[in-house]
């Protein structure tokens, strides 16, 4: 019964969100993006945002991580940080490995991203929010500068031609 002491709302509607997300159907493109974007305690493997950075290149498969990324950027629950910060790495990882609509996309959503960096959630006197914040400051400063989004972009694309495999056939 320990473990009820730490129990709170916002941990009961996140384990319901996580269970929620993990019952309902979808599809492959859809599991995984959820897959990323959970409240679980640590963050994705490499191959899982690399299978969905591939995914962008599919004219019907982009929508469907766009919308399941920007949702919780969006409307952010500040309890939720977690996803919020997983959304933000997904969103980066997507802007370096991902199509060249990834980064138009993320430029067409900077006003959600400035608005992250008044992003703020505490446990009890720990900032859970500052992640958040230097991430999307990070993205920001990223995605105003051309030069270094390509950049970026190529030092990815050879990293994936240097480990080589199925991740290296993307374009970029």
């Amino acid at each position: 019964m320990e473990f009820l002491k730490d129990l709170n709302v916002d941990k009961i509607r996140n384990l319901a969100e996580d269970a929620y997300n993990q019952a309902k159907p979808k599809s492959d493109v859809e599991a995984r993006v959820y897959e990323v974007l959970s409240h679980k305690n640590w963050g994705s493997s490499s191959t899982l945002m690399n299978e969905i950075a591939r995914d962008t290149y599919d004219y019907d498969k982009f929508p469907i991580i766009t919308r399941l990324m920007w949702e919780p950027l969006q409307t952010p629950r500040p309890s939720a940080w977690r996803v919020v910060f997983k959304s933000l790495t997904l969103l980066e990882h997507l802007i370096k490995n991902g199509s060249e609509r990834c980064v138009d996309d993320a430029r067409s959503h900077s006003h959600c991203l400035r608005s992250m960096s008044r992003f703020n959630y505490y446990e009890g006197t720990v900032d859970r929010g500052v992640g958040v914040r230097e991430k999307s400051k990070q993205l920001v400063e990223l995605l105003g500068d051309d030069e270094r989004v390509r950049e970026e972009r190529t030092k990815a694309r050879q990293l994936r031609e240097k480990f080589g495999g199925a991740g290296s056939t993307a374009g970029g």
